[in-house]
């Protein structure tokens, strides 16, 4: 092959790759994006369940009061990085019974909420913790 056959074919696949380029790379941003946001629902379950299991280690000593268990359980999710106020539940609390705790958070995801409103657009994650109450 000579020359000006090598130079005619090169540049009529110039701007291919742009165009492919173009045609794939939301689609990879889409895919990043998403796994952005299943990324902070994992965390955010994470942080609620640990909370949770700390709230309930507390709960079953007999001194702290409801009000302290629920503080603690706010102030671990907030410490975890959510900027959402929990919704803290102390269940009964006697001796040699289970007391559970439940914390609950709402998560919103950032972008495929966009995608489907109807399926993703709120959540709300909870987490419930029992342990045996010590007298």
């Amino acid at each position: 092959m000579n020359a000006p056959q090598r130079n005619r074919r090169a540049r009529g696949q110039r701007g291919g790759i742009s165009v492919e380029a173009a045609l794939l790379l939301p689609i990879f941003m889409l895919l990043l994006l998403a796994f952005v946001d299943f990324g902070r629902l994992m965390w955010t379950q994470t942080v609620v369940n640990s909370a949770a299991a700390e709230a309930a280690r507390l709960a079953v000593l007999p001194e702290p009061s409801d009000a302290q268990v629920a503080d603690l359980a706010t102030k671990r999710v907030l410490d975890g990085g959510i900027k959402t106020l929990p919704s803290v539940s102390v269940g009964a609390r006697s001796a040699n019974t289970p007391v559970s705790v439940t914390v609950s958070v709402a998560f919103d995801f950032l972008v495929l909420a966009d995608l489907a409103p109807e399926i993703l657009a709120h959540r709300v994650l909870s987490s419930t913790s029992v342990m045996v109450h010590q007298p």
